[in-house]
């Protein structure tokens, strides 16, 4: 982890095309005023590529590129890229770390890779705990992403155009659904997209699977293939989305024969502190959701909330009556360990629950801004399957899996795949010898 290097610092640009882009904002920010966009309350294994390519044309002059982004829009882009701005919420880093492309962000558009989080939990008695240095995975590996730019306000709901035109992109690479950008507003996606577009910055979109209903985890196949014809790497990123499906294809033989009288239920929710100032327990994902896909159509488990949508607010009575065999733990303003849900004094009302009784609790990874899934999304379901199928996982250890992810993924060496488990908060699969 080094800082920053040096050849991407800021490329010298003509002083009169500076100057015009400068015009430019001011007149783009005369007529939209601040557009305000969705917020959020928060060695590879090889397989063969069969998925086919999506256009990519060369301009007549040989400088530029069209990219068919995931509108189906062919976004001109320079032949060789050098600056990026990014937004979304660590996918697009995640990617673009893996290509090695990371060097050319120069500007983000989620504070959650720039924040160092920590949170303290009350017990019943009377004593607290804490969880600190609750990291972005991508916050860690480049430390030199706290100094660089965000475009987005703290808050996360309001972009300031005048800042990306700064930074002078030669393309900025936006994901709907992400937190940063959310999938709700149309219009509001429209918007931004068209005022990016009007600094005379190509923008190409990508659509996560928080964006689609009813919606599998194919989609981020699509995404890393963009990325990678943006950079000229598509194969390295579909040999990316090949080693990140593997783990799927895994769990899938181990569970796909278990009958519907042996699945285990599940409950993946939310122990937000908005849900419990609004005098809910928490939400919930319903079965059109990824975290649905994932519970069902992967680990074959059974979501026992049936209704749809995400973010549905239950309270105390309506998770007592769904009474389920285990509990998932997701990031959720805030994380949320096993023992938050036995022992804080406000969640006593559920202890006669199944799965509190049988600790059969699991905390997902700390993931912040986690409205859609990242590069690191095996980890999420090899916890969910070990957690609904112990016995059928018993030789997989996912405090190995997730070193070995991460020194695959990131190319990184064993001592810094130990700190990024402990960034995620993972520590817990070691103790537990999970």
């Amino acid at each position: 982890m080094n800082g920053k290097p040096n050849n991407i610092d800021k490329i010298g640009k003509l002083l009169s095309y500076f100057n015009s882009k400068k015009s430019l904002v001011f007149c783009v920010l005369i007529i939209f005023l601040i557009v305000s966009i969705e917020g959020c309350t928060e060695q590879t294994g090889q397989i063969t590529t069969t998925a086919t390519s999506s256009p990519m044309t060369a301009s007549p002059d040989g400088q530029y590129r069209y990219i068919t982004d995931m509108r189906g829009v062919q976004v001109k882009v320079p032949e060789n890229i050098k600056r990026v701005a990014t937004i979304d919420d660590g996918f697009v880093e995640g990617v673009l770390t893996n290509l090695s492309e990371i060097d050319k962000v120069v500007a983000i558009g989620s504070w959650s890779l720039k924040r160092d989080y920590s949170y303290t939990y009350p017990t019943i008695n009377g004593t607290n705990y804490s969880y600190t240095h609750g990291w972005n995975t991508m916050k860690y590996l480049h430390p030199w992403l706290n100094e660089t730019p965000c475009i987005n306000s703290p808050q996360g709901n309001i972009i300031s155009y005048e800042t990306l035109a700064d930074v002078n992109p030669d393309v900025v690479i936006m994901r709907v659904g992400d937190c940063t950008i959310g999938a709700n507003n149309e219009e509001k996606i429209t918007k931004t997209i068209s005022t990016i577009e009007s600094l005379g910055i190509p923008a190409v979109v990508l659509y996560s699977p928080s964006y689609y209903q009813n919606s599998d985890l194919s989609t981020m196949r699509d995404e890393m293939r963009v990325i990678g014809q943006l950079f000229g790497k598509e194969q390295k990123a579909m040999d990316l989305a090949d080693y990140l499906e593997s783990t799927e294809k895994l769990i899938q033989e181990r569970t796909r024969d278990i009958p519907d009288n042996k699945k285990s239920s599940v409950l993946y929710i939310g122990l937000s502190p908005n849900a419990r100032s609004s005098g809910g327990a928490g939400t919930v994902s319903g079965t059109d959701t990824p975290e649905s896909y994932i519970i069902e159509n992967i680990c074959n488990g059974r979501n026992v909330y049936r209704d749809t949508g995400s973010g549905k607010l239950l309270n105390a009575e309506q998770v007592m009556a769904l009474d389920p065999d285990v509990i998932l733990l997701p990031t959720s303003n805030g994380f949320h360990p096993p023992r938050e849900l036995y022992e804080a004094p406000y969640y006593q009302n559920l202890q006669n629950m199944r799965a509190v009784l049988n600790k059969r609790v699991y905390a997902m990874p700390w993931t912040p801004m986690n409205c859609a899934r990242r590069t690191e999304y095996p980890i999420d379901m090899i916890i969910v399957a070990k957690a609904c199928y112990p016995d059928l996982f018993s030789d997989v250890k996912v405090h190995e899996f997730a070193l070995d992810f991460y020194q695959d993924v990131y190319g990184v060496n064993r001592t810094t795949a130990q700190e990024l488990r402990s960034n995620q908060w993972l520590d817990w699969t070691v103790e537990s010898d999970f």
